[in-house]
């Protein structure tokens, strides 16, 4: 499942945090009951659902995040931060 992180939330997790992670929740078609189903199981919450992209922005411990990656709809799962053009 490993392979479904994005690097730089791949290394903040091996580093080990209790923290809530901001993230985008990329899927095979897009943000679903199931999905606010599964996030609202492991205890996360659903900010944005970013249709254009087939994903959702949400704030996950790393606990949930271990869990929603199990999805079979889940394509990665990506730190969500501020992006800055040079």
């Amino acid at each position: 499942m490993e392979q479904k992180l994005d690097p730089v939330l791949k290394k903040r997790l091996k580093n080990g945090t209790n923290d809530i992670l901001p993230v985008i929740v990329q899927t095979i078609d897009g943000l679903t009951d199931d999905d606010r189903q599964i996030v609202s199981t492991v205890g996360g919450k659903i900010k944005d659902d970013l249709k254009i992209i087939n994903s959702y922005s949400a704030d996950l411990t790393a606990d949930a995040i271990s869990s929603v990656i199990l999805s079979p709809r889940v394509k990665m799962i990506y730190y969500d931060s501020v992006v800055q053009a040079i």
